[in-house]
């Protein structure tokens, strides 16, 4: 055992948890350990990708990872917000128990879900990717970081052309001057709060933070090639996370996409809380050219990351690093482009929940599969640990997917969960007589409702994922779902009480 694996086991025991026998290989037998090359995008939806049914998506590359490794077409995360669901995916623990449940303050009053001792255990234990750091292969992270900069080797970030708000930064005016035309193009934000969510600008893709990213990764990926030992390296995009702009050779024409507008009845049998402060949250007031402008400046930002991916994959195969890569591709959550009228993330639909989570690793793992059972994204680092022959702690709420992907095991979880508190957000209109928010799901049925005893009214929505994938008709309120409403909120206790539901969990 190496220095730093003592060294850790000794502070597990100190804290109660015995986590890192992760550090050590899983065999004794000499092994040649994979490199790690994780492209993570930030509020990118499924569907914007071709492989994932959106046929207005324009990624080659992105499907060509698909058609040589597998893809989750069910892939879950944890909290429909970044921190808390990055944090989740790198601890392998669900967010009321790693915390943060938001982003934003400390609430009035505090939800009594929270067990501050065991969320003290676990932040004081490494996370999974320590794993890799225990056997002297240390993360590297170029892009967004977004909290846990100690457990990466930071190497560097492009900087921003504009903030949220769009507003120019000192890179841009230092760049391009601060009466540069291209401040003039016509822009779409948010009412409420004033997130740029649309842009076609006139500037060359190159000078773009997309596009000095990839630059970034070639770079790191030429002095990797120079080097006879693994790397683990991530490469965290912003996009297409606002401030939202593409090159106008980018932009998708909105006439292929195929998304749907409002529909007053729809909206009227939603729950209170999406009719009112995550409406204020989200609004957005716009025609329905502004909608199609946003709509395919969004798509158009997920074609640019497949760009840079094209040029990732390429430098691979030049630097004959491709065979021994295990590439995994993910987001943190998605985003809502004008559906029910809503905007930007904090809710539970498909178009924010579900995620592209695609894995490549012809050594070890099949071509061409895809995998339809609902996973969820503490998985995602479990099964990384494995497929680089360590150990994934028996203490934590993920599990490795390679039974799942070896055809060992042929169903995965009964239930999927999701989670947000709305009391410890930044954003006042949705703290205010507010708390936990959970969503539970299973291949039939969604459930999304306040779990929380600070929040009288549940106030919830249920929806048949077989005969209604587009969420439309709430079944909430109507009494013959009483026994299904019964069946999920007994799913969510279990959950919240320390049930596991991945096969070979207690």
């Amino acid at each position: 055992m190496s220095l730093t694996c003592k060294l850790l086991n000794g502070a597990f025991g100190l804290a109660g948890i015995s986590f890192f026998a992760g550090c050590m290989p899983a065999t004794d037998s000499p092994v040649t350990q994979p490199n790690i090359l994780w492209i993570y995008l930030d509020d990118a939806r499924a569907d914007g990708i071709g492989c994932y049914g959106g046929q207005w998506a324009n990624t080659p590359n992105i499907d060509r990872l698909a058609d040589e490794g597998v893809m989750f077409s069910q892939a879950i995360i944890q909290n429909p917000v970044c921190v808390p669901s990055r944090k989740s995916m790198k601890t392998g623990y669900y967010a009321y128990e790693a915390g943060p449940v938001a982003m934003g303050r400390l609430p009035e009053v505090e939800g009594d879900y929270i067990d501050h001792s065991r969320m003290q255990l676990i932040n004081e234990s490494p996370n999974l990717l320590d794993a890799w750091t225990a056997i002297g292969v240390k993360p590297v992270n170029i892009g967004k970081v977004h909290a846990f900069h100690d457990h990466f080797d930071l190497r560097g970030d492009p900087p921003r052309l504009f903030n949220v708000f769009g507003n120019p930064t000192d890179y841009f005016v230092d760049k391009f001057g601060e009466d540069s035309e291209i401040l003039n193009a016509e822009r779409v934000f948010t009412k409420t709060h004033g997130w740029q969510i649309g842009g076609v600008l006139d500037i060359e893709p190159e000078a773009t933070e997309t596009w000095r990213l990839g630059d970034l990764a070639l770079e790191m990926l030429d002095e990797f090639s120079g080097k006879d030992e693994p790397f683990f390296l991530r490469v965290s995009f912003h996009a297409p996370h606002v401030a939202c702009y593409v090159p106008r050779e980018y932009y998708v024409d909105p006439s292929l996409i195929d998304l749907p507008l409002p529909d007053e009845d729809e909206l009227a049998g939603k729950p209170e809380f999406e009719k009112g402060p995550l409406k204020i949250y989200a609004e957005a007031d716009l025609t329905r050219e502004q909608i199609d402008l946003a709509r395919g400046t969004y798509f158009g930002m997920m074609d640019m990351v497949d760009v840079q991916v094209g040029r990732i994959l390429n430098a691979l195969e030049e630097t004959g690093l491709l065979d021994n890569t295990i590439i995994a591709f993910t987001s943190d959550q998605g985003f809502q482009l004008g559906e029910r009228g809503l905007w930007k993330k904090r809710v539970f639909y498909e178009e924010n929940v579900l995620v592209p989570f695609i894995i490549r690793y012809p050594a070890t793992i099949p071509r061409r599969l895809r995998v339809d059972e609902q996973v969820e994204m503490i998985d995602f680092l479990p099964t990384l640990m494995e497929m680089s022959d360590l150990n994934v702690p028996s203490e934590i709420r993920g599990a490795s997917l390679l039974p799942l992907i070896n055809g060992d095991v042929k169903t995965w979880r009964e239930a999927c969960f999701s989670e947000i508190d709305h009391s410890q957000s930044m954003y006042e209109e949705l703290r205010q007589g507010t708390g936990r928010r959970v969503m539970v799901r299973t291949k039939e049925w969604k459930m999304i409702f306040f779990m929380d005893n600070r929040v009288e009214d549940k106030d919830g929505a249920l929806y048949n994922l077989v005969n209604d994938p587009g969420e439309k008709v709430n079944l909430y309120n109507l009494p013959e779902y009483v026994d299904v409403i019964s069946y999920l909120e007994n799913l969510a206790e279990e959950w919240t009480n320390g049930r596991n539901f991945a096969p070979g969990k207690i």
